[in-house]
């Protein structure tokens, strides 16, 4: 009897294998790094022993298999350096705002690669192993550890990436066909002619600076000297998957590589109950319904013009909903209808019963956890992703889309009584079935390839192509014909004419002559 418990008991043995795995998360956007720190929290419980670095601690008291490290100094870069009230209220276009965050993305490099633990890791004196190297997609110098450790890695992303990263990943990246993410939405198969040239002059503007990047680049002089490739090389050489929180139902349409795996809403969890019982109790006592208003982690209400704040104030007076509104105090006298929250757990407070809109600014993480409550919104973007995620709301018909800076109080006033009246609500149903209609959840997906890398050894990388290939491949018969094309037609315009100038010379010469004589 003890033999035939052993023997069944056997036969349910899954093959379990474990991991070391470092993951470095170096944008210090709270939104992000929960969506990151999904993931990993589900890879420990498969028991992978996990090294992370991040600008957010989170908690993993439970698990003994999880070592993690505070990038300090960068979260104070980045919250000193980046405002996106600003970035609006000044109407800095996005080759300004890539500036300014070149400038901070250099400083927060610098001070991560500088973190005591974090040089322990590169100089790798104790001769630690990693199987594998999960890295926020960016052109972070981090990635040479996959050279120091000789091993694969994986891109995540929180949002959809830029072109280059499709690029490097052998995706198509044809800005006639599919623009940068962050700068036209695909709406509609084909660009118009200027939305063509817009996104021709963004592709050729990354390009020029990713080159750049490149070939000057003093922190890896600096920090990786013994290592010969840069950091394009690094990637197309090492990267094994991209992970992107996107979703076919809401996102641009483009086709992708088997290496490219889209795991959208991969960060939605079940709704909470709220632990604040000031704000739980304003909530259930809300019965003519709630307007949310949340501008993101990376929009400090306090530099907010104070006409916009009146604006705002005046609206939510005339209106017959309560508000919660996700902002620092203020000054202003604050209507009884209206609550300020420094910090809102707005996943779980759009969650409930009495709340009937959402005012974001267009985050794409925001954007997921409406839909995911079911929740129409009214946009007001300000920068990066937001301005194309607000025209896709508009296109699905889930949200209405005002300026920041020039809209009126009649303007969000009538804006208010379309969403919460028309057929938003019903829309952003529909759209959530769409969203949920896959065979997996994306948070499964997801773990599946990243063990599916650990346990092929990255044997089944998909050969990719830089754009620099792509462009080879693809354009430069094309471009080349072109170019044969217009000499030989110029050769022949300049021939005819040469021709023509010599008889219309010799016809007058010859005219000339029969008059003298």
């Amino acid at each position: 009897m003890d033999f035939l418990k052993s023997f069944v008991i056997f036969l349910n043995i899954n093959l379990v294998f474990t991991a070391n795995i470092l993951a470095i998360f170096q944008y210090p956007f709270y939104s992000h790094q929960f969506t990151y720190h999904k993931l990993m929290k589900e890879l420990a419980l498969r028991g992978h022993n996990l090294t992370i670095f991040t600008s957010h601690l989170f908690n993993y008291d439970n698990f003994s298999n999880v070592i993690q490290h505070h990038f300090t100094d960068s979260l104070k870069i980045s919250n000193r350096n980046t405002n996106m009230l600003e970035y609006k209220q000044k109407n800095l276009n996005w080759f300004q705002i890539d500036q300014r965050e070149l400038k901070t993305f250099y400083e927060t490099t610098k001070s991560e690669i500088l973190h005591p633990e974090m040089q322990k890791i590169i100089k790798n004196n104790e001769n630690q192993k990693f199987d594998l190297i999960i890295i926020e997609c960016c052109f972070c110098h981090l990635i040479f550890l996959t050279e120091i450790y000789d091993c694969p890695f994986i891109y995540v992303s929180a949002s959809d990436v830029s072109f280059v990263w499709h690029g490097l990943m052998g995706n198509d990246v044809n800005p006639a066909l599919y623009s940068d993410f962050q700068l036209v939405p695909f709406l509609h198969r084909y660009l118009t002619f200027f939305e063509r040239v817009q996104s021709l002059f963004r592709t050729f503007i990354i390009i020029l600076k990713t080159a750049i990047f490149t070939m000057d680049d003093e922190i890896k002089r600096e920090h990786f000297p013994n290592i010969s490739m840069n950091v394009v090389d690094v990637i197309q050489k090492r990267s094994a998957l991209l992970l992107t929180n996107t979703n076919v139902a809401f996102g641009h349409i483009r086709p992708l590589m088997p290496n490219t795996v889209q795991v959208g809403f991969m960060h939605i969890e079940p709704p909470k109950e709220i632990k604040d019982k000031n704000l739980k109790e304003f909530l259930d006592n809300s019965t003519n319904g709630i307007i949310v208003m949340s501008l993101g982690s990376k929009a400090d209400t306090k530099s907010l013009n104070l006409s916009t704040v009146n604006k705002f104030l005046n609206v939510f007076n005339q209106t017959k909903f309560n508000v919660v509104w996700k902002s620092h105090e203020s000054d202003q006298i604050i209507p009884q209808n209206v609550m300020l929250c420094n910090w809102l757990p707005l996943a779980d407070v759009l969650a409930h019963k009495n709340v009937k809109l959402l005012i974001t600014h267009g985050g794409i993480l925001t954007a997921y956890e409406a839909i995911d409550r079911e929740i129409p919104m009214i946009v007001l973007p300000m920068a990066y992703d937001q301005i194309s995620n607000a025209k896709m709301m508009v296109h699905k018909k889930i949200a209405i889309e005002l300026d920041l800076n020039n809209f009126s109080e009649e303007n969000l006033l009538s804006a208010i009584d379309e969403v919460t009246k028309g057929d938003f609500k019903e829309n952003v149903k529909k759209l959530r079935e769409k969203v949920y209609d896959q065979p997996i959840k994306s948070l499964d997906l997801a773990v599946w390839h990243v063990e599916s890398v650990l346990r092929n050894k990255n044997e089944l990388k998909v050969p990719t192509s830089s754009y620099g290939e792509q462009f080879k491949r693809y354009y430069v018969d094309v471009f080349g014909s072109a170019i044969i094309l217009i000499f030989i037609v110029n050769r022949i315009i300049k021939k005819i004419v040469t021709i023509v100038k010599n008889k219309f010379k010799k016809y007058f010469s010859n005219k000339c002559k029969l008059k003298i004589s």
